[in-house]
């Protein structure tokens, strides 16, 4: 029974790792002086303003369960958010050892390698909260992951959520002293 429990914890671990986050923020900034947020987005050319929607809802969604606000306010932050896919190749070299037994007895060994090409597309997703006082960013969250295909609206908007929450996961809580 330990092992199942093993082995269900490691696919739960993989599973959560494929969105890789970085964060940066100013260390003097009191987050805990904000209560409130607004996200402006400005479309570029060619950009899907049903993603854009989808990444607008997920980022509210979450900064909500942080105890945060929606609302234009003096003390409030304001998040911007930018995207973008990149097609990458990954080389992946296997080894192998070969030998053999033959008239005079073992033979020696040979090496072979066998090497593999993986072209897949990399999405980056960086959400930044400003400062309008200062006009300064004073949190930055980016997440880096191999875009897989969702074939429903409703996959889409269940992947982007996914996303923005791993990024914002670490952006401080209004609920929860951290």
């Amino acid at each position: 029974m330990r092992w199942l429990v093993g082995v269900s914890l490691i696919f739960l671990l993989v599973g959560c790792s494929t969105v890789e986050v970085n964060v940066d923020y100013d260390q003097k900034f009191d987050f805990l002086s904000v209560s409130n947020f607004s996200i402006e987005h400005k479309a570029k050319e060619g950009e899907s303003s049903l993603v854009n929607d989808r990444i607008v809802n997920a980022i509210t969604k979450q900064l909500k369960l942080k105890g945060y606000k929606n609302a234009v306010t003096p003390n409030g932050l304001i998040f911007h958010f930018y995207y973008s896919a990149k097609e990458k190749t990954d080389y992946r070299t296997s080894y192998g050892l070969a030998s053999g037994f033959g008239r005079v007895g073992w033979g020696g060994g040979v090496i072979l390698s066998t090497t593999d090409t993986y072209n897949y597309t990399e999405g980056t997703l960086v959400i930044d909260a400003r400062n309008p006082k200062t006009d300064k960013i004073v949190w930055r969250g980016i997440g880096v992951l191999e875009l897989k295909e969702q074939k429903t609206p409703q996959e889409k908007t269940e992947y982007i959520n996914k996303i923005v929450a791993k990024i914002l996961e670490k952006y401080p809580s209004k609920t929860l002293k951290e």
